[in-house]
């Protein structure tokens, strides 16, 4: 995200900044969906079966995100600084990186609001409507904004300039800022599109605890970033994420 939306007399160094904090890690951060499928095929294969047929087109979509994401990456790295090709394959990089996390928003949204029907072995609600709904999308929109928080708390840290760092701290402030409409979207459209979802978190024993301790996480990050503790609000940040996704 913050690829695509550089910008200011810094947008090359930012962009070096995020390729740099990325390169050691590359690989390693598709092991977690490898791992997932490997997981989810060898000990639900009937869950497996009717999530590949009901959301393959997301699904689809999501893997050819992450291809063109790493092949854009590499083939950037290695081609000559500022020219035209380089700048194609910095746009090919941003936007397959914020497509992925958008679709896989909105896969986690479709399975969350019960919207898969099966008839015996039969996927019978179709290849679109689970995954295009309302809720799913806000979902959707919900995890891009995630990703987007995290991604310019952790670059905070990482940059080696204050400038650089006063670039993504404002970034991180105005996207944190903007989770809170968002997850709270998302929470109100549950009501009708995911009736569970609604219910886990209304109505149940833990989610008073739940919501306080989101809140309490968000409003720590805000203050440690607001006063440049950015060590300390990569936990706060990560700590919110983590209890978002737990509800």
């Amino acid at each position: 995200v913050w690829d695509l939306l550089a910008m200011g007399p810094r947008k090359a160094e930012q962009r070096a900044l995020i390729a740099r904090a990325i390169g050691p890690v590359w690989e390693v951060n598709h092991v977690w969906l490898i791992v997932g499928l490997v997981l989810l095929f060898s000990g639900f294969p009937r869950a497996f079966a009717a999530l590949s047929v009901a959301l393959h087109v997301p699904l689809t979509l999501l893997v050819l995100g992450i291809v063109f994401r790493g092949t854009a990456f590499t083939f950037r790295a290695y081609d000559t600084r500022g020219d035209a090709v380089e700048r194609r394959w910095g746009v090919l990089f941003s936007g397959a990186s914020v497509v992925a996390p958008l679709l896989l928003g909105m896969c986690v949204g479709a399975v969350a609001s019960d919207a898969i029907r099966m008839q015996g072995h039969a996927v019978v609600s179709g290849f679109f409507a689970s995954w295009t709904s309302p809720f799913a999308l806000s979902v959707g929109v919900l995890t891009l904004g995630l990703f987007a928080f995290l991604a310019a708390v952790y670059l905070t840290h990482e940059a080696h300039t204050p400038a650089l760092a006063e670039d993504f701290r404002r970034r991180a402030l105005v996207t944190g800022g903007l989770l809170f409409p968002l997850a709270f979207a998302a929470l109100l459209l549950s009501r009708e599109g995911a009736p569970r979802v609604w219910t886990g978190l209304s109505q149940t024993s833990y989610a008073l605890a739940l919501h306080v301790g989101t809140a309490v996480a968000a409003v720590a990050a805000f203050a440690l970033l607001w006063t440049r503790r950015f060590r300390a609000a990569r936990v706060a940040a990560a700590t919110q994420a983590g209890l978002i996704v737990l509800g």
